[in-house]
């Protein structure tokens, strides 16, 4: 039997950095209803901007519309909105749809709600959200996904998803008394989750930087620029270490990535230092030290072209 020692390491490349970038992805959930549906139902949601929308089947199934494609969602099942897009849910033989700005939501608190709707006939149990994503250099990759993606039951990893579903079920079902937390938490691990299964396992031709990885060179530097973002790096070291001229390695990283070595390492670093002026209370100059800046001058204009805020601004904004 032939084993392929390239691909093996092509495939952990892809696996660390994937996870790398979504572990950067700080996302925070709005709400979450308990729904529990009877047919006849149907419901119109509306566009959520900058939010992604997700519904999950906990038993029965239901009916998904979005962008005039219609998806079947059976007990365990569920679907993400990146782009928090208008659809239509419902129990698939109902012709009226009733606006979710109209239907008799119950607040439990402020990030959870449950609902009873529907004509009295067979039930379908949904756990339905929205998050947001914190990180400004996040809509880079929402605007790469599908309108809407589907995690099935015949997914390859749904096995490791599935351990989420499950506490997430028991978590909905335990949450008479108010004590909803961990929901709130686990949808969020079920997002990143889910996300992660689709992007390893999609060859979506506009998430160009999952092609990149499928070159060794060009997935090695990736590698490299994210395990050390602190080093001196400059085009001559980045490219010498993956093996290659710096014309070659630029044209071609600029190719599969979009964007230059130089332009991803200030990217990724600025990414890193919204985490750090978001979580910790290093100083303005201690994250610029951290990431490979000799000032914070010098570090303040870097973070400001990439972010649009100076470090100062964000930090403010962040602990208002």
């Amino acid at each position: 039997m032939s084993f392929d020692y390239q691909a093996r390491i092509n495939t952990e490349i892809t696996e660390s950095t994937i996870g790398r970038l979504l572990d950067k992805m700080s996302l925070e959930t709005i709400f979450c209803t308990h729904s529990q549906f009877t047919v006849p139902w149907g419901v119109e949601m509306p566009l959520m901007d900058n939010c992604m929308m997700f519904h999950l089947v906990i038993s029965g199934s239901a009916s998904l519309v979005v962008n005039n494609e219609e998806f079947e969602l059976e007990n365990g099942e569920f679907a993400l909105l990146p782009r928090g897009e208008g659809h239509i849910l419902s129990c698939g033989t109902s012709s009226f749809h009733t606006n979710l700005a109209d239907l008799p939501i119950e607040i439990i608190n402020d990030r959870y709600e449950r609902l009873k709707f529907g004509g009295g006939g067979n039930k379908t149990e949904m756990l339905c959200g929205a998050i947001v994503f914190k990180h400004p250099l996040t809509l880079r990759l929402l605007d790469m996904l599908p309108g809407s993606i589907l995690v099935k039951q015949e997914s390859a990893r749904y096995s490791a998803i599935k351990s989420i579903i499950d506490l997430l079920e028991s978590e909905t079902r335990k949450a008479e008394d108010g004590s909803t937390g961990a929901i709130s938490r686990l949808a969020d691990l079920l997002i990143v989750t889910s996300l992660r299964e689709y992007i390893g396992n999609n060859n979506n031709d506009k998430l160009v930087w999952v092609g990149a990885l499928e070159d060794s060179r060009i997935a090695k530097a990736i590698e490299l620029v994210h395990q050390q973002p602190s080093r001196h790096w400059n085009l001559e070291d980045l490219s010498s270490e993956v093996g290659m001229s710096r014309t070659s390695f630029t044209t071609e990283f600029k190719k599969l990535v979009g964007n230059s070595p130089m332009e991803y390492l200030t990217e990724w670093r600025m990414s890193l230092a919204y985490g750090d002026l978001q979580n910790t209370k290093s100083s303005i100059l201690q994250i610029a030290l951290d990431y490979g800046y000799q000032s914070e001058s010098a570090f303040s204009r870097a973070f400001k072209r990439t972010i649009g805020h100076s470090p100062s601004t964000i930090r403010k904004e962040l602990h208002f």
